[in-house]
């Protein structure tokens, strides 16, 4: 029986290869993390260098338990992989290791809209909300033509960036129009 337990893991699923996902490869080996960003609903944030480029990125470590969890994740890594816009978040890289997902993407400087209002006091000004909306409403354009869409839109799933861009986040609730019907 512990020759099944190899083969499947402990879910009793194969376990399948996915082409952007790195496993097998510590990624600590390429990326060091230089600080804490918060907790994400899915597991603790990080800010991490690229030890060779430099590179900054925000680092999500999420923990899984098991095959169909990794696949559950997959399905919004795989698309936003393909859907490239420069008002979505990039995607670095996509590790497993050690029983957990260790998703690099892009860092935005600037934090979330969310958290900007609340350092305010105030609210945005009418033309910092049609900015932010119009670079929102391109990177829905972009998802949307793509087949997918973004199922919790809101101020902290908006980035800001050094140099007044918005990115849209939080991959785990944008999915293939297919896979919602």
């Amino acid at each position: 029986m512990e020759w099944f337990s190899k083969l499947f893991g402990r879910s009793g699923k194969a376990k399948r290869e996915f082409p952007n996902l790195t496993r097998g490869k510590d990624p600590l080996e390429l990326w060091n993390k230089t600080g804490e960003l918060g907790d994400g609903a899915f597991g603790k944030v990080y800010k991490a260098e690229n030890r060779e480029t430099g590179v900054l990125a925000a680092l999500k470590r999420v923990p899984i338990q098991d095959e169909t969890e990794l696949e559950d994740f997959m399905v919004e890594i795989d698309i936003l992989t393909e859907c490239k816009h420069r008002n979505i978040v990039d995607l670095y890289q996509a590790f497993f290791h050690d029983s957990a997902l260790w998703i690099f993407i892009e860092f935005c400087a600037g934090g979330a809209v969310d958290d900007i209002i609340i350092e305010l006091d105030h609210g945005l000004s009418e033309p910092q909300i049609r900015c932010i909306t119009h670079q929102m409403l391109q990177a829905l354009e972009c998802l949307h033509t793509s087949g997918c869409i973004h199922r919790d839109l809101k101020a902290g799933n908006i980035l800001l960036c050094p140099d007044g861009s918005i990115r849209l986040g939080e991959r785990r609730n944008i999915s293939s129009q297919q896979n919602t019907l």
